[in-house]
This record gives structure tokens, sequence and C-alpha cells, in this order.
């Protein structure tokens, strides 16, 4: 009778050994999950405060561009709504036109809103502009 001994060498991976192997796989695995769902979330925000001061360039451009007279003290508010890759944000422009201590100046301030994952974030852009003598 011969006598099969297995060796050392010859031994295969134990199967707690393989479910050691797939735990410590599974645990890297969900942290590079939420690491990409941080870099989605990260570049969303990214995309969303450009595009809030692309707005308030925008609307500070088209003050600046007026004629003086017509600049009038007070406060104005409108909505701009952009699409983000499928996601549709509604960005609050409040513009408001102040007289400075001369009368051939006046001050302007754009701020640009906007709600994300239950908070409010802002951008704001303000410039001081005379009327040319």
């Amino acid at each position: 009778m011969v006598k099969l001994t297995a060796r050392k060498k010859d031994k295969g991976f134990t199967l707690v050994e393989v479910m050691v192997a797939l735990l410590v796989l599974f645990i890297s695995m969900m942290a590079s999950l939420h690491a990409l769902g941080l870099a989605v979330a990260y570049n969303m925000d990214n995309s969303m405060t450009e595009e809030a001061v692309r707005i308030a360039e925008e609307r500070m451009n088209e003050l600046r561009s007026s004629v003086f007279t017509s600049l009038v003290d007070g406060t104005t508010q409108t909505n701009v709504v952009k699409t983000f890759r499928r996601l549709s944000q509604t960005f609050t422009v409040r513009t408001t036109i102040q007289s400075l201590s001369t009368d051939s100046s006046r001050a302007i301030q754009v701020v640009v809103s906007w709600d994300r994952s239950g908070m409010t974030h802002r951008h704001s852009a303000t410039s001081v502009i005379s009327q040319g003598i």
C-alpha cells in the first residue's frame, strides 16, 4: 500500500486565507468607491462655483458697459437656471447699486447664490464705476 502525503509546498490556500483575502479586497474596494464619490461631489461643486463666477462676471460687465445715468440705486434679484450633467441648478443673482459720497460714482455688488446639499453657497463681485468727465 502506497501512502500519499502532501508536501508543504503542494498545499493550496485554506478557506480562512481566502476569506481574509476577500475581506481585505472588499474593504479596499469600498474605500475606493467612497473616494470616487467624494471626487465626483467636489467636481460638481467646482463646476457650480465656476458657473457662479461666470454669471457674476457677465452681470457685472453688463452693468459696467451700460450708460452711467441708467444705473439707479436699489437692489434687483433674478434667477438663472443652468444644467450640469442632467442636474438642473437655480442660481439667484442679487444686484445692488449704491451711490457713493460723490454723485459721479456708484458701487455695484453682484451676489450669486445657490443651494447644494442643504447648504447655501455664494460668490460675490464688487466694483466701483465713475462717470466719465
